[in-house]
């Protein structure tokens, strides 16, 4: 895979799937998030390699993005029992973890999500450098998760990382999971902050990295379904306030 520099005809094409995606999925934004009991927290996998993963996230991210990273994780899983897809669940928590790591960082490579999967690609063969399958996964999975449309040709874990963070940031697929399972999840993992924060390192990703995913998605108006996500008006965010 290369750096994620997109070409003028890159981006143009980019910009077309992300607006059509974005039209499809405007009418169930402005639905709302029924209220229901709280589902119990799904298990994290108890590996030395996954604990790790938790302790590098909450020490390089900030509080907001890394509880943003804990609800995309669960939301993935939420997500594989809707769809039926049986993931490594050790690569599909390492990439929920570190895939926004670089996010926002004034540092080297044209795409962050492509920078930051290099590093978790790097983190997992630093654990078990025998394990390069379970890298190689969870490097495509942080790679494609800027992607506008879910990456269903790139393996499960990439598809389920994608569509639950473009769930925590945008509102997609809000309504496939259940409702007891989204109050689980804002009750453990408050959003308080995430959204200003999110669409200020969107603005620098736009400004350090023009040629990447990131900003020509936020170009093209990431900002609205952001502004319109059922997550923070179920979480008690009035719609548009989240900058």
């Amino acid at each position: 895979m290369n750096d994620g520099a997109l070409t003028r005809t890159g981006q143009a094409r980019l910009a077309l799937r992300a607006l059509q995606v974005n039209g499809a999925a405007f009418p169930g934004l402005l639905r709302g998030v029924r209220s229901a009991a709280a589902a119990a927290a799904p298990t994290a996998p108890d590996s030395r390699l996954c604990r790790d993963a938790y302790d590098e996230a909450i020490s390089v991210l900030s509080s907001a993005v890394f509880r943003h990273s804990l609800r995309s994780w669960e939301f993935a899983v939420a997500l594989a029992e809707v769809d039926g897809l049986t993931p490594d669940p050790e690569a599909l928590y390492v990439a929920c973890l570190l895939h926004d790591t670089s996010a926002g960082a004034d540092e080297a490579g044209a795409c962050f999500a492509c920078t930051g999967a290099d590093d978790a690609r790097s983190f997992v063969l630093a654990h078990d450098e025998t394990a390069v399958s379970r890298a190689d996964t969870v490097r495509t999975a942080c790679a494609r998760h800027m992607d506008a449309r879910s990456p269903i040709d790139a393996g499960p874990e990439a598809r389920l990382v994608h569509d639950a963070t473009h769930l925590d940031v945008a509102g997609s697929r809000v309504h496939d999971v259940p409702a007891s399972v989204v109050a689980g999840v804002l009750h453990r993992h408050p959003r308080t902050g995430f959204s200003v924060e999110f669409a200020a390192v969107m603005r620098t990703e736009a400004r350090l990295r023009p040629l990447s995913r990131a900003a020509t998605l936020w170009r093209v108006g990431m900002r609205l379904p952001m502004a319109l996500n059922p997550l923070d008006r179920r979480a008690g965010t009035p719609p548009g306030a989240q900058g």
